[in-house]
């Protein structure tokens, strides 16, 4: 162990705490759940990365704050730290970490880490950049959530573009720094309608790229991805601009901004992928530049997994009535005659009768007749 890293951690942990403190003092003022997120990024460096805090977010219905990590070892430790100090614990399920083997032992146990737990599961760590596992070592299962930050960036993005620009189709928009979250946006833009313009310093893997999408968009989308050696040739009368780059250079200059089409809007989607003086030359021409909000995107994610989390539970399964007649929920794929309802613990709604093939009979016989008004009378419907 290192001394300077042993200092840093506990600095770290006592800014969790303070972070912890407060959560819970605005989700009780606020009557709501706590969350905590542990995501990891892909390093640019192979020196040895801190791990660092993220602020304090105010969702509806809930306040989260988080780490980003860069090990299985830190994850464990803040895992540990904040375990049945707050409602759920979101946790990267995304592989970003390089190479490791299992966690530092000696870091966890100076850390007052000795749970048995972690000796009978260590083979699960031996995953490539695997942090999930890592922290299930210490934290009961049922207070994990496993999401994906980098989809609900995208996803946050472009909501917001559809929202802003009103309509996507015909719009340009150039994107800068091209990785995992790039490629992704770059998709969805283009299944939108909207004409991409990809740049990265790798050209190969930029080519790759926008012929991959090229190739994977539904074949009656005219909008394309097209790569360009040059982000200031990407960015003209581009409607929007939008840096994913994963690098401490800002890539995104004021002679980009300018060569943008009239109106157009700059969005930072990572950290510092603006120059300082082209923000400041942007404010002073009223150029939106936008750093990019995921609260509503996260929100939308916990809702919708608790949601999915109850179909799952309650409303998929079948039941028998009674000799020959079956209802059916929850999307399950129903047999020929099932009677497909809306919750089979407790159904209201007849929705139809499944064909066998995963669809609703589009014409019912006199049997699939008789079986739904044999339902309906069971069930008071």
């Amino acid at each position: 162990m290192i001394k300077e890293e042993i200092i840093f951690l506990e600095s770290w942990i006592n800014q969790i705490d303070s972070l912890i403190l407060e959560l819970n003092k605005i989700a009780k003022k606020k009557n709501v759940n706590t969350y905590f997120s542990i995501s990891n990024t892909t390093s640019i460096s192979n020196d040895y990365q801190y791990p660092y805090v993220t602020p304090i977010r105010l969702l509806e219905g809930g306040v989260i704050c988080g780490v980003v990590v860069f090990s299985q070892s830190q994850a464990v430790i803040a895992a540990k730290n904040i375990e049945g100090k707050v409602d759920k614990i979101l946790v990267d399920a995304e592989k970003k970490i390089g190479m490791q083997i299992g966690v530092n032992k000696d870091l966890l146990t100076y850390f007052n880490i000795q749970d048995s737990e972690i000796d009978n599961k260590s083979s699960e760590l031996n995953e490539f950049g695997n942090i999930s596992s890592a922290v299930r070592m210490v934290v009961a299962e049922d207070k994990v959530i496993e999401y994906k930050p980098n989809d609900i960036t995208v996803d946050a993005i472009w909501t917001f573009l559809s929202i802003r620009l009103r309509k996507l189709s015909g719009k340009k928009i150039a994107i800068l720094g091209c990785g995992n979250i790039g490629f992704k946006l770059a998709l969805k833009l283009v299944e939108s309608g909207v004409s991409v313009a990809l740049y990265r310093r790798d050209s190969f893997k930029g080519v790759l790229m926008a012929n991959s999408i090229n190739m994977v968009k539904p074949k009656t989308t005219i909008a394309t991805a097209t790569f360009f050696d040059s982000a200031l040739q990407a960015c003209s009368f581009s409607n929007v601009l939008i840096g994913t780059a994963n690098a401490d250079v800002p890539i995104i200059s004021w002679q980009m901004i300018q060569s943008m089409a009239p109106n157009g809007i700059v969005i930072d989607v990572g950290k510092g992928n603006v120059d300082k003086k082209a923000i400041m030359k942007a404010n002073n021409k009223n150029i939106e530049v936008i750093r990019g909000d995921v609260g509503a995107a996260l929100y939308g994610f916990i809702s919708h997994r608790f949601q999915m989390q109850k179909t799952i539970q309650n409303k998929i399964g079948r039941r028998e009535l009674k000799p020959g007649i079956n209802i059916i929920s929850g999307g399950i794929l129903g047999m020929n005659g099932e009677i497909v309802v809306d919750n089979f613990v407790s159904p209201e709604v007849v929705y139809g009768v499944a064909d066998g093939c995963g669809h609703m009979k589009t014409y019912l016989d006199d049997t699939d007749k008789k079986n739904i008004k044999e339902v309906k009378k069971i069930l008071l419907l």
